[in-house]
């Protein structure tokens, strides 16, 4: 499922990280290498040596470095542009207190806290030294430059510049090379902190963060969760374009989920998440969770200390979907027999095993029976949960795009005096999908018509490949959706 350029993480503790390695190195995937994470707490009381350290496996097919978030940069740059905005412009005060603030700042690597200058442009800058690696043998790198108040030469580098001398006239007149108060120090190059500037992951994390502090915020509790901030800086490097989609299929608690709302509300991005979880703790602990954090990034004892800015609204969630998918035993408990059928299958054991399933059952939910879906909204099985089993309604229409693979683009309802229609427009590969459903109950050759003339009139079919619609109709080029429904639906797994 993995896309080319993607990264499959896999989280692991001390206790199997050798074996996990073994597993990997049957998968034809290379290894981008392996982060440790330090989490500042070592576990003692046991024997042998305090473990505080965990593993986080990378595997990619991108060949070319992982580069972190750059969530410190925006934070080092909305910093210099608040004092400037503070002071009115830019002063020594703005200069003194940034260079203060950066010693100061937790969370910034030592590569980080190199930018402390401020330039008069408003830049926030470093300065580097311009010596050539090598010793140079051509005298045009070892010509002085001369310091624009005194007028006169500055020491030149024991190995001679790094650049040409045009090279470093351009790069006086950009106003990017620093130069001291006099002549006596060695003019430096000016390299400038951007949005687009990147930082390659390292392969040690250090982030003595809770995860369960995370949780207790907003009120709810789980035995073991990893830390919001770690999984940020993670997948920040893992998913760095704006619209990567994040698949968990361990869930847990949510912290993924959580992570990539965090990340969206800091960069603008539109990443999406899939969360994949078979616990009681998807109802109890992951879903309040991804609810409460769409609502607002800041709670206290359960409780939000404000709503979300409006900025934070449009960059967080705009609708959440989760889909519950029917279980081994809830679809034995749906089996359905005539009495014909069942009398069979009481005398034939073997009949029974090898084909109730696909002739003696044929009008039961389980295998759709398909007469009923003259009112799909209102389809349902036997659910069996927290100990009783119950009536619940199930998503038909929502059933069949997934059957038939439909990339789903709009999901729209319309209502024609009382009627509701269900429409979905999508793709699968690059044919247009149009997807009607209606409730055809109890319909004559009159409500067809006006079925016919309703669609056509709200171009419900227009510029689509394909148009299924459930039932019986009128509607022109239309397909009837239940025998691919079917079809799909039970089809034979191949070996």
């Amino acid at each position: 499922m993995l896309a080319s350029d993607a990264a499959f993480l896999c989280h692991i503790d001390e206790n199997e990280c050798e074996r996990l390695q073994l597993l990997f190195a049957n998968i034809d995937m290379p290894d981008a290498g392996t982060v440790v994470w330090d989490k500042k707490n070592p576990m003692l009381g046991r024997k042998g040596v305090a473990t505080q350290h965990e593993y986080i496996l990378w595997r990619t097919s991108l060949d070319s470095p992982i580069y972190l978030q750059s969530a410190n940069v925006r934070k080092i740059l909305e910093k210099a542009k608040s004092l400037i905005q503070k002071y009115g412009n830019i002063n020594e005060k703005v200069r003194r207190e940034f260079a203060a603030w950066i010693s100061n700042c937790e969370g910034l690597s030592g590569g980080e806290r190199a930018y402390r200058l401020i330039d008069d442009d408003g830049r926030v800058f470093q300065s580097v030294g311009m010596g050539a690696p090598e010793p140079r043998t051509d005298p045009e790198f070892f010509i002085p430059l001369i310091h624009p108040v005194t007028k006169k030469k500055c020491p030149v580098p024991n190995n001679g510049w790094s650049r040409a001398p045009e090279t470093l006239q351009e790069l006086i007149e950009k106003g990017e090379i620093v130069f001291g108060d006099d002549e006596s120090v060695q003019p430096r190059r000016k390299v400038f902190l951007t949005e687009e500037s990147k930082r390659q992951l390292s392969s040690v994390i250090s982030d003595a963060s809770r995860g369960k502090q995370d949780l207790e915020k907003l009120g709810l509790e789980f035995p073991y969760c990893h830390p919001v901030s770690l999984y940020e800086e993670l997948q920040g490097a893992s998913a760095p374009k704006r619209d990567d989609i994040v698949l968990d299929h361990f869930a847990g608690s949510g912290t993924t989920g959580h992570a990539v709302i965090n990340l969206n509300r800091k960069d603008g991005g539109r990443r999406k998440f899939i969360l994949v979880e078979m616990a009681d703790y998807f109802d109890t602990v992951l879903l309040p969770r991804i609810k409460k954090v769409t609502f607002s990034p800041e709670w206290k004892d359960g409780k939000p200390k404000r709503i979300a800015t409006p900025v934070e609204a449009e960059r967080g969630p705009r609708i959440v979907k989760y889909v519950r998918l029917e279980s081994y035993e809830d679809a034995l408990n749906n089996i359905a027999f005539d009495d014909a059928s069942g009398q069979q299958a009481m005398k034939f054991d073997d009949y029974l095993l090898q084909y109730m399933l696909k002739w003696e059952t044929r009008k039961s939910e389980t295998l759709l029976n398909v007469e009923k879906l003259a009112n799909p909204f209102n389809y349902k099985l036997y659910i069996h949960a927290d100990g009783q089993t119950r009536e619940k309604l199930v998503d038909i229409p929502e059933t069949f795009n997934y059957l038939i693979g439909l990339q789903v683009q709009t999901r729209r309802v319309y209502n024609d005096g009382g009627r509701q229609y269900l429409v979905y427009r999508g793709r699968i590969d690059h044919r247009n999908i149009a997807v009607i459903w209606r409730e055809t109950e109890g319909w004559g050759k009159a409500d067809f018509e006006r079925d016919k003339k309703f669609v056509i009139k709200q171009k419900l079919t227009e510029g689509a490949d394909e148009v299924f619609v459930n039932g019986d109709s009128l509607i022109p080029n239309a397909r009837a959706l239940e025998p691919i429904f079917k079809a799909r639906m039970f089809a034979p797994v191949e070996a």
